[in-house]
């Protein structure tokens, strides 16, 4: 699989903003602004993050909109408490509602109410380049913010925001193991570039999948990986393999079905592989851009590349 990377970092070096809540109602303390307040100072991928507790009232849920006016950030992760939840949930959209069922500590009952009457906000980041399943406590995508002060602070916020700029809300149940470890992790997945969606083909054979070993004159030489590459514009996955696959190895073939998509960061690029079964319609093996190839029974043949050993033993499971 062969791909360029074209990406331009005008973040580099920017500020990242976390911000959590003080306590409110009847909880004596609140995990967002203590997972917030242990990450001051903290650096990743070259940016370093600034903490903020905001107030549970009108005017906490407004503080960054107005630091927006003067300040810019890398990316901003709004933390707050649901008490009620068994799982982080990762907020996409604030809605353009507020309904309390407790007042906010400065005593304000907002019932059945519009922030702006302008309409629900989404959040900047881009969802589909997560591997969320991998991430810790398996947080769960949710398109509503509730209706009281976390809602609030992410519609204004959203309101504010260069929509280049990653932003959303992460809701924290209150016994969670290592909610530090997720805000980090959700943070490293907003600084990511974006996702280069790359074909990789299953070419099976009378029960056996293919592997190919990149050449020595090419990134990662000697390591095993699926046949296939980059989208060019307008290509799917299926597209893409019958192209790549006959540039690669002079083979025709004709696609089947989707085996699943894998994100994997190598560190300078971040893919998402869509794997997808192929068939041998015609044609005589030639390499252009492998040294050596073998026909595999299992995933552990062969050193793979990434998350090719994985991605050999959902194709094992198949044969």
């Amino acid at each position: 699989m062969l791909f360029e990377l074209e990406f331009l970092a005008d973040n580099v070096d920017k500020r990242v903003l976390v911000t959590g809540f003080e306590p409110f109602g009847h909880h004596k303390a609140n995990v967002s602004g203590e997972v917030a307040i242990s990450l001051q100072g903290e650096t990743i991928r070259n940016h370093i993050i600034e903490s903020l507790i905001l107030t549970v009232d009108e005017n906490g849920s407004r503080t960054v909109s107005k630091l927006l006016e003067t300040n810019t950030y890398a990316a901003i992760i709004h933390i707050g408490l649901a008490e009620n939840a068994t799982r982080p949930r990762i907020e996409v959209r604030a809605k353009d509602f507020l309904n309390f069922t407790i007042p906010d500590n400065l005593g304000r009952l907002v019932k059945n109410q519009t922030i702006s009457g302008d309409g629900d906000r989404k959040s900047t980041i881009r969802i589909e380049d997560w591997d969320v399943g991998n991430m810790i406590d398996n947080p769960e995508i949710s398109d509503d913010a509730g209706d009281y002060i976390c809602n609030e602070t992410l519609y204004h916020t959203l309101s504010s925001i260069d929509f280049r700029t990653p932003c959303f809300f992460l809701h924290l149940p209150k016994n969670q193991s290592n909610a530090k470890g997720l805000v980090l992790q959700c943070i490293d997945r907003m600084l990511r570039p974006a996702c280069v969606d790359v074909g990789a083909g299953a070419i099976i054979h009378q029960g056996k999948f293919l592997a190919a070993r990149r050449s020595k004159d090419e990134k990662h030489a000697g390591w095993w990986e699926f046949p296939g590459g980059k989208f060019e514009d307008g290509e799917n996955a299926s597209e893409c393999l019958i192209r790549e696959i006959f540039e690669e190895l002079e083979l025709v073939v004709e696609t089947g079905e989707l085996i699943g998509k894998w994100i994997y960061d190598h560190g300078d690029i971040v893919v998402r592989l869509h794997v997808v079964e192929c068939f041998i319609v015609s044609g005589e093996i030639n390499l252009h851009v492998h040294d050596k190839l073998m026909w595999c029974d299992g995933p552990d043949e062969v050193d793979w590349l990434g998350p090719d050993r994985d991605i050999a033993k959902a194709i094992s499971a198949r044969l």
